[in-house]
């Protein structure tokens, strides 16, 4: 075995802590993308429901 095989030291834990930031990095900016998604899914929602209750005007029957 040599050296680099042991692990640890300063270099390991730099790296333990760079994969901890970006596994954190990467659940944060999903949840960001459905958070966005859930709001724009909700928003056509209110949007149609506002168009259906939306009295309609009347209409003049042709002679």
């Amino acid at each position: 075995m040599s050296d680099r095989d042991q692990g640890g030291g300063f270099f390991g834990f730099i790296e333990a802590i760079l994969a901890i930031i970006g596994a954190l990095t990467v659940a944060a900016v999903t949840a960001i993308a459905v958070s966005v998604l859930a709001w724009e899914m909700e928003l056509r929602r209110s949007e149609e429901l506002e168009t259906a209750a939306a009295p309609q005007p009347p209409t003049t029957p042709s002679a």
